[in-house]
């Protein structure tokens, strides 16, 4: 099965929360909804089948994405996160890794950052 992936721009959920103290910002469809929630990651899945020409590994010269980042327009890029959802159903998750894919061979897996 797939993990799920989540992005949220951190830096916009600081800026908001102050202008919205009573707001939840890690419920509901924030994570799935925010902009990148990592489409075509296959976290978990299975080995990327193919060959290199046809993902990006080629045109980054070789170098994995580690992590995989995302962005807002004119934001900052941060990684996108592997998640794992509350299982009460309020919409908030739990981050397990970021969104990584180093060869093609081993696929996207989900990375504990240092």
């Amino acid at each position: 099965m797939n993990v799920p992936t989540s992005y949220v721009d951190d830096i916009a959920i600081a800026i908001r929360m102050s202008e919205l103290p009573n707001a939840s910002f890690s419920t509901g469809m924030n994570g799935g909804a925010s902009n990148a929630p990592g489409i075509g990651i296959n976290v978990g899945g299975g080995a990327v089948i193919g060959t290199a020409d046809q993902f990006t590994l080629l045109d980054q010269a070789g170098a994995g994405r580690t992590p995989q980042d995302s962005q807002q327009f004119s934001g900052v890029a941060q990684p996108i996160d592997a998640v794992t959802p509350s299982a009460n159903g309020d919409g908030s998750w739990t981050v397990t890794g970021e969104a990584t894919l180093s060869t093609l061979s081993a696929g996207w897996t989900a990375v504990v950052p240092p």
